[in-house]
């Protein structure tokens, strides 16, 4: 308060001229409609220009709120849709919602950690996938968490088809690229080309039919076994991957004890 009193004393007549030509200038404006026109203009500018920089702020800090729930809404429709290809009224799958928070790619047998456990629904043995591939299997859940054994994973067999030639295979991962992966027990005579879909096959209870994982991008007829060796790439890249979906099958125990 001292300082306050000594900096009024030391700067009073500088501070009176700023108040009284502040006044002057209100008075002016007030009482010509040009000049306030111009000063409103001249304030929205800025004002706005500060409003737009705030805005966009809010925006960026509320974006993990909104990716949320964009994601939990694209689970609703994942959700939905297998209820739509199916035709029946029974749905067979459930999408939980997830985030990638600890991925290795560069092991012989990676593994994925989901920010998603038990308090969830999340179970072992559920798939997990993105929007345009396979992530991997729960392998082990706790409250809050869930470990993901990798598609990425020496251990790992997804059940897929090549598309045109209708033939199924196992996909598994053998390379050090975590972009490719083989299939080897598709048929010589399979008309496999450069560039053909690979997809899951829905032969198993943890993924549904039709997800898109790999394009082929070689393949060499075997001549001993009658197997083609088809070298895939992966669609999704495992690198940058962050958001996921858990697929709860509510058929699963049914067709287990089928099985």
């Amino acid at each position: 308060m001292r300082n306050l009193f000594r900096f009024i004393k030391v700067y009073h007549f500088i501070l009176l001229f700023i108040l009284i030509e502040s006044f002057s200038l209100f008075l002016f404006i007030s009482n010509h409609k040009f000049q306030q026109s111009k000063f409103l203009s001249f304030t929205q500018e800025y004002t706005s220009a500060i409003f737009s920089y705030y805005s966009d702020l809010n925006q960026y800090l509320s974006l993990k709120d909104e990716n949320d729930f964009l994601q939990t809404e694209n689970a609703k429709l994942y959700t939905l849709l297998s209820k739509e290809e199916i035709n029946t009224n029974s749905i067979l799958n459930e999408y939980i919602p997830a985030r990638i928070i600890k991925n290795s790619i560069f092991k012989q047998n990676n593994f994925i950690l989901l920010n998603k456990g038990e308090k969830d629904g999340v179970k072992s043995g559920m798939g997990v996938i993105v929007d345009n591939g396979v992530i991997g299997i729960v392998s082990i859940t706790s409250e809050n968490f869930s470990k993901v054994t990798s598609i990425l994973n020496q251990n790992s067999t997804i059940s897929v088809v090549h598309i045109k030639s209708k033939q199924n295979g196992s996909l598994k991962w053998n390379t050090y690229n975590y972009m490719t992966a083989m299939i080897n027990d598709i048929p010589n005579h399979a008309n496999i080309q450069i560039g053909d879909t690979i997809q899951t096959n829905g032969f198993s209870s943890i993924f549904p039919e039709g997800i898109n994982i790999a394009k082929v991008i070689s393949y060499k007829k075997g001549n001993e076994n009658g197997l083609c060796n088809v070298n895939i790439k992966f669609l999704n890249d495992m690198n940058t991957a962050k958001n996921v979906y858990i697929i709860n099958s509510l058929i699963k125990e049914e067709l287990e004890e089928l099985k």
